[in-house]
């Protein structure tokens, strides 16, 4: 997994950038995303906010922006400065102009999250800002994307393709999906035809995008801690050919009775069928990866994130294809289930692999290491326990609330009784979450500031480890 080469550190200051700038924004989309809840609850607590900023309308595009670009999105892309250049060993150059670029992304998500709260969003999923910040993500991605890029120099042949695959894939997805979603999108285009491009846009961010970068720390990470190769590269190519092929029509499920051809709507039904089959192939590599290493999976931090991770990368994707049934579909659709959708692909498949990574990666960086502290085991089970809880009240309201809405004879206030006691569920789990990321995030900067005595290169779980390592 690494070649430790000096020159190697010329990323580590851009990825410190990102991934501590993530850790951040994580913290404060949990907390926003918990006031925004409240409010759903008790509507009165909209009029008694201290800034007009804080209702019900501004916080919900605040809090999808912050996860999916300030959260995910920096905190992927640190992560994958540390490891490409280890996988291809070709070293990164212009430390300094990457650095520039983590910079740059974090000002384009503060410049969004000002305009956000300040105009409000735009109304378009997954793009809430202006055309200005657009750019800013453009040209920042030029520069870590390129830099990105040196995972696919070198011979392909002296290390895993699959990675690399999914790499290419993401990098060449996201700039095309972003610039042509902004110029359609805020070109006149007209109105049909505005909804099939949020609707592509969607799919691609989060299925072309997120979901191929989570995939190359999957697919390189677990098999450098177990010790195993995957064990089919042709069921791995053609599970790959079949997400960059279909991954940009899942979201057209969501147009049921909507402004749609109704062939576009049925094959974004079949496109998630299928999707979830090749998942499942992705599945049949993953489960030997894992098999018969529980007692590693229960002492080493980063490994129980990853295969919490690789676990709920198919529990969503099943989740998603169960959506797309005929009865289904037509009952679930602009419900809360999309909220339970969200929350299992962000928090428990991206989020996970993100905090494995990230306990995997940042000592062989930054010459540091992780203590042997409570922290670590809080950070698991509140952040683990904190989703599932918010998964299920989302999926349970859903359900309830398309079934509901499709008896003529339920009033609307009903409705929203039933919904009450599965919100409460779901801000418990927000509040969990979000203490699990406070431990996260004092953990972080407290290893990255070097102020425990006793650290040790590999995090372990302190019920397993009662003695540690003395750097």
């Amino acid at each position: 997994m690494t070649f430790p080469l000096p020159s190697h550190s010329r990323a580590s200051n851009a990825a410190v950038v990102m991934i501590t700038s993530s850790a951040i924004w994580g913290l404060l989309a949990a907390g926003l995303q918990t006031l925004s809840t409240i409010q759903l609850l008790l509507p009165i607590f909209s009029y008694l906010a201290p800034l007009p900023v804080l209702n019900y309308g501004h916080l919900t595009p605040v809090v999808s922006f912050l996860l999916v670009y300030g959260w995910i999105t920096s905190g992927l892309l640190g992560v994958l400065m540390i490891l490409v250049p280890r996988f291809s060993g070709i070293p990164f150059r212009y430390g300094r102009l990457l650095t520039g670029g983590a910079i740059l992304w974090q000002f384009g998500v503060l410049c969004g999250l000002t305009g956000i709260l300040g105009e409000g969003g735009t109304g378009t999923p997954f793009l809430p800002f202006l055309r200005p910040v657009t750019c800013i993500f453009l040209v920042s991605f030029l520069v870590l994307g390129t830099g990105i890029t040196r995972g696919l120099g070198g011979s392909w042949k002296s290390g895993p393709l699959l990675p690399r695959l999914y790499l290419l894939g993401a990098l060449i997805s996201f700039p095309l999906g972003l610039g042509t979603a902004d110029l359609l999108l805020r070109g006149g285009t007209p109105g049909a035809v505005q909804i099939i491009v949020q609707l592509v846009w969607a799919s691609i961010l989060q299925h072309l995008w997120l979901t191929p970068l989570a995939l190359v720390l999957v697919f390189q990470l677990i098999p450098a801690m177990t010790g195993r190769a995957t064990s089919s590269l042709s069921l791995g190519v053609l599970a790959w050919v079949t997400t960059l092929g279909l991954g940009g029509w899942l979201s057209n499920t969501l147009e049921t009775e909507g402004p749609l051809p109704s062939w576009l709507q049925s094959a974004g039904v079949v496109a998630t069928l299928l999707l979830f089959v090749a998942v499942l192939g992705n599945g049949i590599l993953i489960h030997p990866l894992l098999e018969g290493k529980m007692e590693e999976i229960k002492r080493n931090v980063a490994l129980r994130f990853m295969s919490i991770g690789a676990w709920s990368y198919l529990a969503t994707y099943g989740w998603l294809a169960f959506l797309a049934l005929p009865g289904v579909r037509q009952t679930t659709v602009f419900t809360m289930t999309t909220n339970a959708t969200q929350t299992l692909l962000i928090f428990l498949f991206l989020g996970s692999v993100l905090s494995g990574s990230v306990y995997a990666l940042l000592p062989v960086s930054r010459n540091m290491g992780w203590p042997s502290h409570p922290a670590l085991t809080w950070h698991f089970w509140f952040t683990s326990i904190g989703a599932g809880m918010m998964v299920s009240g989302y999926a349970l309201a859903g359900i309830f609330q398309g079934l509901a809405l499709n008896d003529p004879g339920v009033p609307m206030g009903t409705i929203a009784s039933y919904l009450r006691p599965f919100l409460v569920l779901v801000l418990i789990g927000q509040f969990l979450w979000w203490a699990g990321q406070m431990a996260f995030t004092s953990l972080l900067f407290s290893s990255l500031l070097k102020l425990f005595t006793s650290t040790a290169p590999m995090a372990i779980f302190p019920s397993e480890n009662p003695a540690s390592t003395t750097r």
